[in-house]
């Protein structure tokens, strides 16, 4: 939710409502949950999902989004990592694991968010936290 006292005029709050909530490939690989917010502004704070199987790590990832909000002007936080299977074919995303630098990122908020985004997929989200 935007605060009140920011206006949808400020260039920062157009970027941050604009600011992609997902981005992540196909097939198997690592993710990360993270928020981007405008600098003293964490109540306006959006949690965004980011997967890529070309990166080796979870901070690698998150370095990415953090080139990416730094071009809005926007800050960043991790929340945690994990896997996804991500599925187009048989519309099935699986959200598991966890990220051994970063820890586990909420996997069922995760669900929900891309829920928003894969309407009519299976999306499990599994408490575990290893890989399989």
């Amino acid at each position: 939710m935007m605060c009140a006292s920011r206006l949808y005029c400020d260039k920062q709050v157009r970027d941050l409502t604009n600011f992609p909530l997902i981005k992540m490939s196909e097939g198997k690989f690592k993710y990360i949950m993270a928020q981007v917010y405008i600098h003293g502004a964490m109540a306006s704070a959006r949690e965004v999902i980011r997967g890529s199987s070309s990166q080796k790590y979870h901070i690698d990832i998150y370095d990415t989004l953090r080139k990416e909000a730094k071009q809005y002007d926007l800050c960043t936080q991790c929340t945690g990592g994990g896997y996804i299977v991500h599925d187009s074919q048989n519309k099935y995303l699986k959200i598991y694991g966890r990220s051994q630098a970063m820890g586990k990122a909420d996997h069922e908020k995760t669900r929900e968010i891309l829920s928003e985004k894969y309407p009519g997929y299976k999306i499990d989200a599994e408490p575990g936290d290893f890989e399989e």
